[in-house]
């Protein structure tokens, strides 16, 4: 009569499982299913009931059911196992959880998941194949956690492969060209802070030594806040066709030269010039035959030795003459891969070799007659052979060389005949050095310097094209130097009568009879252009302040000059970014602007200003002593302090102002402006509106963490993390009631760390994310490690940050780690501090309703040192206070710390939570905590953290803890 009342009791209890539950004996025979069960398979309970499962269901029989019940009977095991069933056409999970006697299972049906799951699998595979056949890549960045997220075919782009890559920004900078990655990272940082979309080119550098171009365009996701969480984008590979319209532009920027008529060296010049460019490592000369046909001139080699070029210049053609001089002999290419052993350089190896050269590709140039002109040869430093893409390249070269020569040639003839060219917007005439005069020139003349064609002949052409300012005033610049000189190139001044001046950038040829033949230039608007160039360069286009790199050059110099120390002060504004907000950045970059001025204007002529990035702008000089720099770095908080009035708008700004200074708090312009910084932030920390001075206490502070931020981002990956656990009890009968997993580092190279030390440091590079997924995963192994063992009945407690609590996929995180170690998420207990629920309310809230949707226990850890109000404390779904330490340190004593805990312990109850007790040392307060009400008590009187070997001892002595 019990045991049917029994059995009844039970499967009532059972029968309110809402999950399908089905139970076997060990013969395995039906012995209960719960009615969600017999509604999935389409039978009555009474026909299942001592039915064989595999004569039932025979379909299934050599499913992978079958063989995952087997074995879990076998190993005594739980198992979860997803299969299709075939019955109802349905995918299933299914939990075994065995017994000596039979196995209990529950399935639930998971056919939309996994339906869903194949559907993006079907898309993912699509994505990767539009993107393998458009080569194009694609990137996320979670900004938080700094993880970068590549496609397949961005791997393949930059020639790497995942599992030797570090998905971090910085990895991804390490790959950016060293003379892009400046200005990628600006426009990143850029968008980062202003959001929007972007796009840019940047060049990368590929592990087998390749260059690539990329064209980069995407979008910045922020969150409710305003900040960026994500980064997206794509990445195009578009070498290939920049190269193409490198090539199409360099050879139509010769091609407008030539017909400008510039000189034949600059031309060959150019183009050589643009082959090296595209051939990285290729030396490239272009040398001209002589009338005769039978010596080599020397035409362009700008990458080539002077010494070396003198040396070919004027030898003879031939068989075995070099690359060029057999070439040019034969009419044909030669290949020479290895100059120091192939027999055509006999003549000409010592000379190569002593000059690092060991290969040379030699093309002959001809003309359109198909007659020799010259050769076209590429050098190279090391023994190779070329492929076919250089060789192409090189006959797409030689077209071009060949109208430059021949184009020089014709125009040489048309001097010899007319001593005159056409009339152009260029300045052309003949000039007598030996008299000063002009004996012809072209109407331009006469509009440059407004003289009538008298005057200029009546004048000495010194009187009025001018050297350059610095040059020598008595120096004829337009007449060649040197022996048997023929062309040069000058830059002069052209002044007007109306005292009005240009720039003419001349070609000068000079005839056998003494004439110059000259040819110039109106580069007045483009030098302008350059000098324009040159300061948006190295100067901020908002407040026309130098950039951060004007003043570490000035740093460094005055670094160099002398013993004094150099003085950095970091005026950072105080909230700036509300203003942004509040009234738009056109108002923003106006106020800037107005700042910048004041700063200017309070500073003396020593000292060196420069806007380093956003609000904060840094000044440096050397020479002064401590109270002068105090004194000015409150004159420039106050300059800022002034009311800033423009137009529809008045603003009231404050500054915090950082200093250091060499040599104590650095040698380097990174360091000063790095310790300054630090001074300045603290500034803020303090209360803003204030001077704060760098410390060497900070120093050391900052390269710790430069230090650690070094050494943490390898911690997970060498295993050099650690979990302790300290046990925890029940107050009133000192019952173990579960453990807290506490983190400990044990770096190589500095020893045992404490979390207090590398928390803030892994936080401020966004790794909290990847920590805390090793965390969950690893206190999930131990949790089964103790179940399997046969221990019961206790919780463990695992502390999150607020970085972690921000994390989007936090709970994703978890439920894998719970999942992949067959948890009871119920044993789980998630902690967290007042400060970190405040970071973002709403956020929070959603990823602790997430939490708790999984089934693990959450606890609000150092409770009442925090700044958490009870409006907010009843919206979160917190199950455990616990006190802070602080506050029973001094109990039973201390009558205000005991009212303290009091209100928490009577408020938790309130509230129907838990409450907790950490740092109980002492029995005295271990008993008076109990008499308040305390639920839990924790602390190393009870038990100190041990690692997980040495914390099972606290299973079996749970009781006796405070006999003594």
């Amino acid at each position: 009569m019990e045991r049917s009342q029994s059995r009844s009791a039970a499967e009532q209890a059972f029968g309110r499982v809402t999950e399908a539950y089905v139970a076997l004996d060990a013969d395995w025979r039906y012995t209960y299913a719960n009615a969600t069960a017999c509604a999935f398979l389409g039978r009555r309970l009474e026909d299942l009931l001592g039915k064989h499962i595999w004569t039932e269901f025979p379909e299934d029989a050599n499913r992978p059911f079958r063989a995952a019940y087997e074995q879990a009977m076998a190993e005594q095991r739980p198992r979860t196992v997803e299969v299709w069933f075939a019955p109802l056409d349905r995918w299933f999970e299914s939990c075994v959880y065995p017994a000596p006697d039979g196995l209990t299972i529950f399935f639930q049906d998971i056919d939309e998941r996994k339906r869903e799951e194949e559907r993006l699998q079907a898309q993912q595979r699509l994505m990767e194949q539009a993107q393998r056949l458009a080569r194009v890549g694609s990137w996320s960045w979670e900004v938080a956690a700094n993880r970068v997220n590549w496609s397949d075919e961005l791997y393949r782009i930059y020639g790497i492969d995942p599992a030797s890559h570090a998905a971090t920004f910085e990895a991804y900078l390490a790959c950016v060209h060293p003379d892009d990655r400046a200005r990628v990272r600006h426009t990143i940082e850029r968008t980062l802070h202003e959001g929007g979309a972007f796009e840019f080119e940047e060049r990368i550098c590929r592990p087998d030594g390749d260059v690539r171009v990329l064209y980069s365009r995407g979008l910045v996701e922020t969150g409710a806040d305003g900040r960026a969480v994500r980064m997206q984008g794509v990445c195009q590979d578009i070498t290939a066709r920049q190269r193409e319209e490198r090539m199409a532009a360099g050879q139509h920027e010769i091609l407008l030269g030539i017909a400008a008529q510039q000189p034949l060296a600059e031309s060959l010049r150019r183009i050589a010039l643009l082959h090296e460019s595209l051939n990285q490592g290729a030396l490239c000369s272009l040398l001209l035959l002589d009338a005769d046909r039978r010596h080599v001139l020397h035409g362009a080699a700008p990458s080539l030795p002077e010494t070396y070029n003198r040396g070919i210049h004027g030898q003879e053609i031939g068989e075995g003459r070099g690359s060029c001089g057999t070439a040019a002999s034969r009419g044909e290419r030669v290949v020479v891969g290895d100059i120091a052993t192939d027999p055509y350089w006999t003549c000409y190896r010592e000379l190569a070799l002593a000059h690092g050269l060991r290969a040379c590709w030699s093309t002959p140039v001809r003309g359109s007659h198909g007659e020799v002109l010259g050769t076209f040869a590429v050098y190279y430093r090391s023994p190779r052979e070329p492929c076919p893409a250089e060789l192409a390249d090189i006959d797409r070269m030689l077209p071009i060389a060949s109208i430059a020569i021949e184009s020089e040639h014709l125009l040489a003839r048309l001097r010899e005949r007319n001593r005159f060219f056409e009339m152009a917007q260029e300045v052309f005439c003949i000039l007598d050095p030996r008299t000063g005069r002009l004996v012809q020139f072209n109407a331009f003349l006469q509009r440059l310097t407004g003289c009538s064609a008298d005057e200029l002949r009546g004048r000495d052409y010194r009187e009025f094209l001018l050297p350059l300012p610095g040059e020598d005033p008595a120096a004829s610049v337009l007449e060649p130097t040197g022996v048997g000189a023929q062309a040069h190139e000058a830059v002069t001044r052209c002044v007007a009568r109306d005292g009005s001046e240009c720039l003419l950038e001349w070609t000068v040829f000079a005839s056998p009879d003494g004439l110059l033949y000259a040819v110039a230039h109106d580069i007045t608007a483009r030098r302008r252009a350059e000098q324009d160039l040159r300061h948006a360069a190295s100067h901020d286009a908002i407040t026309d302040l130098p950039r951060r790199p004007q003043l570490e050059r000035s740093l460094a110099g005055l670094l160099q000059d002398g013993e004094a120390p150099v003085w950095v002060l970091m005026v950072g504004l105080d909230r700036f970014q509300l203003v942004n907000e509040s009234v738009g950045h056109v108002i923003g970059d106006d106020a800037l602007r107005r700042v910048a001025g004041r700063l200017r204007a309070a500073l003396g002529a020593q000292w060196q200003i420069a806007r380093i990035v956003g609000d904060k702008f840094a000044v440096a000089a050397g020479g002064l002593g401590r109270q002068a720099a105090l004194e000015l770095a409150e004159r420039l908080r106050s300059v800022v302090a002034r009311p800033i009035e423009g137009q529809d708008y008045r603003l009231l700004l404050t500054a915090s102002v950082g200093i250091s200074h060499s040599p104590e708090h650095g040698d380097t312009p990174a360091a000063l402006l790095r310790g300054a910084e630090a001074a300045m932030i603290q500034a803020k920390r303090d209360g803003r509106d204030r001077v704060g001075e760098f410390s060497v206490a900070q120093r050391q502070a900052l390269e710790e963490r430069v230090l650690l931020g070094s050494r943490l981002r390898d911690a997970v990956r060498d295993n050099e993390l650690e979990l302790y656990y300290q046990p925890q009890y029940s107050a009133l009968d000192h019952a173990l009631t579960g453990f807290e997993a506490l983190l400990r580092w044990n770096c190589g190279e500095l020893g045992r760390v404490m979390p207090v030390r590398f928390i803030p440091v892994a936080e401020a590079l966004g790794l909290m994310p990847e920590i805390g997924g090793w965390v969950f995963a690893q206190a999930a192994r131990q949790l089964r490690e103790w179940l399997d063992r046969g221990h019961r009945g206790f919780t463990l407690g695992v502390n999150v940050s607020a970085q972690q609590l921000l994390y989007p996929h936090l709970v994703e995180q978890l439920a894998a780690a719970l999942q992949r170690h067959a948890v009871p998420p119920a044993m789980l207990e998630i902690e967290m501090t007042e400060s970190a629920l405040m970071e973002n309310v709403a956020r929070i809230r959603a990823t602790l309703a997430g939490l708790k949707s999984l089934g693990v226990q959450l606890a609000l850890d150092d409770f009442g040192t925090g700044y958490s109000s009870l409006a907010y404390l009843k919206q979160f779904p917190i199950d455990k206070l616990k006190i802070d330490q602080s506050f029973v340190r001094e109990l039973p004593d201390n009558a205000g710390d005991g009212a303290i805990a009091q209100t928490i312990i009577e408020l938790g109850h309130q509230l129907r939570m838990l409450v907790a007790a950490e740092g109980v040392e002492t029995t005295a307060q271990a008993v008076f905590l109990a008499g308040l009400g305390c639920d839990e008590l924790q602390g190393n009187g009870l038990g100190a953290a041990l690692p997980a070997i040495d914390a099972e001892r606290f299973f079996a002595a749970a009781r006796g803890a405070f006999s003594a």
